[in-house]
Formats: C-alpha cells, sequence, structure tokens
C-alpha cells in the first residue's frame, strides 16, 4: 500500500539530490572499508589497553585487599607479641619484687643478728671494765682509807698494816 507511493517518492529524492546507484555504493565500500580500518586499527587496540588497564586495576586492587589483610595480621601479631612481652615483664618483675623482699628479709635478719652480737659483746665488754674499775676503786679506796686512818692516828703505818686496812676494806664493801 505505501510501497508503490515511497517508490515514487524515494526516485523523486534520488533525481532531486542526485543520488546515483554506482557512486553511493562506491561511497558505501569506502564508508565500510574506512570503519573496518578505524576499528582494526583504532577501536581493538583502544579496546585492548582499556581492557589490560582494568586487569591491572582489579590486580591493584586484589594486591590493596591482600595488603590490608597483610596489615591487619602483622598488627594482630604485633599486639599479641606485646601481650606477651608485657606478661613476661610482669611475671619478672613480681619474681624480682620476690626475690627482694626475701633479701631484704634475709638481710634484715643477719644485720639483726648482728646488731645483737655487736650489743652483746659491748655489754660483755662494758662489764669487764666495770669490773675493772671496781677492783681499782677498791684499791684507791683501801689506799685512801689507809692514808686516812694514818693521818687519824697519827701513826706511820707499814706496809703490812696498809695490807690489813687494805683487805679489811675489801671484805667489808
Amino acid at each position: 500500500m505505501f510501497s508503490p507511493i515511497i517508490a515514487a517518492d524515494l526516485q523523486g529524492l534520488i533525481s532531486k539530490f542526485g543520488l546515483h546507484q554506482e557512486v553511493f555504493i562506491a561511497h558505501l565500500i569506502a564508508f565500510s572499508v574506512l570503519v573496518a580500518i578505524v576499528v582494526i586499527f583504532g577501536i581493538k587496540p583502544i579496546m585492548k589497553q582499556l581492557e589490560e588497564r582494568r586487569q591491572r586495576i582489579e590486580e591493584g586492587e586484589a594486591m590493596h585487599a591482600r595488603s590490608q589483610k597483610e596489615l591487619a595480621e602483622v598488627k594482630e601479631t604485633g599486639a599479641r607479641i606485646l601481650d606477651e612481652a608485657r606478661e613476661s615483664g610482669k611475671k619478672e618483675i613480681d619474681h624480682a619484687k620476690q626475690t627482694a623482699s626475701r633479701l631484704q628479709a634475709e638481710l634484715t635478719d643477719k644485720a639483726s643478728a648482728e646488731a645483737r652480737s655487736i650489743i652483746e659483746n659491748a655489754r660483755t665488754q662494758a662489764e669487764h671494765d666495770m669490773a675493772r674499775q671496781k677492783a681499782a676503786l677498791k684499791g684507791e679506796f683501801a689506799t685512801l682509807l689507809a692514808q686516812a686512818t694514818a693521818q687519824v692516828t697519827g701513826k706511820v703505818l707499814t706496809e703490812e698494816d696498809h695490807r690489813a686496812i687494805n683487805a679489811e676494806a675489801i671484805r667489808s664493801l
């Protein structure tokens, strides 16, 4: 129905615009060859490069994901090592504190024993010194007593008198 109208109009258009069938076909073939050359030498290499670039981007993203995973593992390992080191350090510190407390107690006991020994030695020495001083005082007292007796009696005492008075004074003390 529309075919004869379209065909008549198409013939009118061809004659009106000067379209010739041989020239049209030649242009169509040239255009097709040009499109084929552009596709083969232009679009395909560009598409190949785009595909390679896409693959590199995907590989980079995969590497980035692996790196992030490895980084997380390294951080986790580092945190675990730090925790272990802290625990080990705490144990070492506790052990050192216990050892220090034990040594302090031992040294305190030893120092107390030495102090008691020194005090006992000093006490013994003081007792000996006191005994010597008492003996010296007794002798001096006896001598003073003999002199006092000689002055009171007015008699010169002999050595035997001195000894007798000294012995009597020492006995009475």
